[in-house]
């Protein structure tokens, strides 16, 4: 696996090389400052399989570097990962908002950076294989597409991969959740989309989707991903209070006034179903997951409940004790 390391502190990328190198990682290229890194970037001859970045470094931080990096077609999704002393929420926010894969605080255990690429490298190696398109493009074919593959959605505000998602409320979970909550959308009619579209067509519809449920949250400050098939995960950061039926309602308005229609010309009778929201309480990094499983989980008890009376907590997350 080829790795990029940047950091304006010589010292910091020496140590870093080291740790890298006994974890067995040893085709590692540094830089210095932003500027270097895309000269790098821009004047390799094989590509790089994942990036290591400070954010605190002066002209061009590692925010804006992230942003430069998601801008070059080859690495929309390539691994970034922050290797940073700033452990404050507001930081980790913007660089998984930049489109970071992963967050490392300094200073950081020799074990923990092992696992995290290790995890990396398992990836790249499957990118390789071809078991993950890179591009787009890639997708504009007659094979088939397997319904529960999460498609990448960067383009869309607001939206991170949902490996990222993971790895974002793993490190939230360290310092403060006050104020997050989380909650599912389904788009119940997905398979049958499938069925009827090619590739692209079928994540076109998958991205549209995902623009409504952006463009219905704002101006919430949230995270969201795409969790496979009509499945979508939503993590509100800063909320006091949130009407679910009110949110439900206006993002089937904006689908409807979507207008889509299959390639035929026969029109798209789609609509989303939420789930109940609720507060984040986060112990493990299984825990993450689980969080997540149950949030979709939620939605799909609404959806078998077509008629909502009043909006109430679902019997489910009372059990789970979530409120």
């Amino acid at each position: 696996m080829r790795i990029l390391a940047v950091d304006d502190d010589p010292i910091i990328l020496t140590l870093l090389v080291e740790v890298l190198r006994a974890a067995g990682f040893t085709d590692v290229v540094t830089a210095e400052s932003g500027a270097d890194a895309l000269r790098a970037i821009d004047t390799t001859n094989t590509a790089f399989d994942c990036f290591l970045l400070d954010i605190q470094m002066p002209e061009m931080d590692g925010i804006e570097l992230v942003q430069k990096i998601r801008g070059y077609k080859a690495y929309e999704t390539t691994p970034v990962l922050m290797i940073t002393a700033m452990s404050q929420r507001k930081y980790i926010d913007a660089a998984f908002a930049a489109g970071a894969s992963d967050y490392i605080t300094k200073p950081f255990e020799i074990g923990e950076v092992h696992a995290r690429l290790r995890l990396v490298s398992s990836l790249a190696e499957t990118r390789r294989a071809g078991g993950i398109p890179e591009h787009h493009e890639e997708i504009a074919t007659d094979r088939p597409v397997d319904l529960a593959r999460r498609v990448k959605l960067h383009d869309v505000d607001g939206f991170i991969d949902y490996l990222a998602m993971e790895n974002y409320l793993l490190q939230v979970s360290r310092i403060s959740l006050i104020g997050m909550r989380t909650f599912g959308v389904i788009i119940p009619e997905m398979k049958r989309v499938l069925a009827h579209s090619t590739p692209y067509e079928y994540e076109s519809v998958v991205a549209d989707m995902a623009e409504a449920i952006s463009d219905t949250l704002k101006p919430q400050s949230f995270f969201a991903a795409h969790a496979g098939g009509g499945e979508f995960i939503c993590v509100l950061l800063n909320c006091n209070s949130f009407d679910g039926d009110d949110f439900n309602h206006r993002l089937n308005e904006t689908i409807t006034e979507m207008d889509l229609h299959y390639s035929n010309g026969a029109p798209m009778s789609l609509r989303a179903v939420v789930g109940d929201d609720f507060s984040l309480k986060l112990k493990s990094p299984k825990g993450v997951s689980q969080t997540l499983v149950q949030a979709l989980a939620a939605a799909e008890m609404v959806e078998r409940q077509p008629l909502r009376k009043e909006p109430q907590k679902s019997s489910l997350l009372q059990l789970l004790g979530f409120g």
